[in-house]
């Protein structure tokens, strides 16, 4: 009797509509949980090139620790929020979207466009996946590199801490040490140089626009001032590009 239940549980499971047994909204839930990087394939019936899709995202995943494949059929209304979510319903498909292990969104692009290696490099690294995060939840971000041996680091961070005081919940402060090698990469596109002598504060407001840079100590309400500011045609940090203005030095 027992082992009649249990395979009768399993037909249950195996007959079960797609929508109902698994999906994509709880796969990627489950994938943050876990802190997973994870690549869902955005697909329809009769989308072609879906298992050269699959294997770019495979050879992909060989390279990526702790990460996961989803897959996203936006033609089932089981998806329909996260297809409204992400703006899904006219994209062309197959299309690949990475989110880093907290969940946050960090790119995409049409599967044909893509190979395993740019899929790699649109992972971000832990800080970076952070200031995504905060973007996206619309906040702006104090975020200062230093050294360990920077004596001003403290106050600094102190000074960061009090403008987000100030902008009550529109901000967030980010710490991020200058000698962390999975950050190197991330640091170059913010433009921050590893030999500074000083902590070195980039500001980054709500439209992901690079509003402010500071060399030292800046006052709050320079740092709030920077962070409410909106600066035409700068470029978020998941753009690749440096826009923003020229550092400035202490008391500037």
């Amino acid at each position: 009797m027992l082992v009649q239940r249990v395979l009768g549980i399993f037909l249950v499971i195996a007959i079960l509509p797609p929508s109902l047994a698994a999906l994509p909204a709880d796969d990627l839930q489950s994938a943050s949980e876990a802190s997973k990087i994870a690549f869902v394939l955005v697909t329809e019936p009769g989308a072609a090139g879906l298992e050269q899709a699959q294997h770019v995202i495979k050879d992909a995943m060989s390279r990526v620790d702790q990460s996961v494949m989803i897959e996203l059929n936006r033609a089932d209304i089981a998806n329909a929020s996260l297809v409204a979510k992400y703006r899904l319903a006219g994209a062309p498909v197959p299309l690949i979207l990475v989110f880093a292990s907290n969940g946050a969104i960090a790119g995409g692009n049409l599967a044909a466009k893509l190979t395993s290696e740019q899929l790699v490099n649109m992972v971000p690294s832990p800080k970076k996946a952070e200031v995504l995060e905060a973007l996206q939840a619309g906040q702006a971000i104090f975020l200062t590199a230093s050294g360990k041996e920077m004596s001003t680091k403290s106050e600094i961070l102190n000074i960061c801490a009090a403008a987000c005081g100030q902008m009550k919940g529109k901000s967030r402060s980010i710490a991020i040490d200058m000698g962390d090698k999975k950050e190197a990469s991330f640091l170059k596109e913010l433009g921050i140089k590893l030999q500074s002598a000083e902590p070195v504060t980039v500001v980054i407001n709500g439209q992901g626009q690079v509003t402010g840079k500071f060399n030292g100590a800046a006052n709050v309400g320079t740092l709030v001032q920077a962070a409410t500011k909106k600066a035409g045609g700068c470029c978020p940090p998941s753009s690749g590009k440096t826009c923003g203005p020229t550092s400035k030095k202490k008391g500037e």
